[in-house]
């Protein structure tokens, strides 16, 4: 009876997660579409605003013009080792061999994009300050 619960509240999380990010996604599509819309209608007026629209293109955060892409890797990286981490833990605090056995396989995925991604943004950063 127990099991039957858990796997449907499991199931019912990951759908929930499953249509958050993809209402996430939605609404950046739409907030894109906006901007593409706004842009073409600048260079059918040939106004002057058409450059600055067009830097915002491939901006990750349009309202703050100074940030680039690089500063969200760090962060996504931090909380996939958490995310790695906790599972790992949870793994371990069960102290069940086959639970344990499973938990260390589901951390490591999280736990290894998120290394990679920290690995990115360290050496990024790097290369943009030795060439400036």
């Amino acid at each position: 009876m127990f099991a039957e619960r858990f796997t449907e509240t499991i199931a019912i999380i990951g759908v929930s997660l499953c249509m958050l990010t993809a209402f996430i996604y939605f609404l950046k599509l739409i907030q894109a579409l906006m901007l593409h819309r706004t842009l073409r209608k600048a260079i059918e007026r040939d106004s002057s605003v058409v450059g600055d629209l067009v830097d915002k293109i491939d901006r990750a955060d349009w309202a703050d013009s100074s940030r680039q892409r690089l500063g969200s890797d760090d962060r996504n990286g931090l909380v996939l080792v958490a995310v790695g981490l906790a599972a790992f833990g949870f793994a371990v605090v069960v102290n069940d061999p086959e639970w344990l056995r499973y938990g260390i396989g589901a951390a490591l995925f999280p736990l290894l994009v998120g290394m990679a991604l920290l690995a990115r943004h360290f050496w990024l950063k790097r290369e943009i300050a030795a060439g400036a």
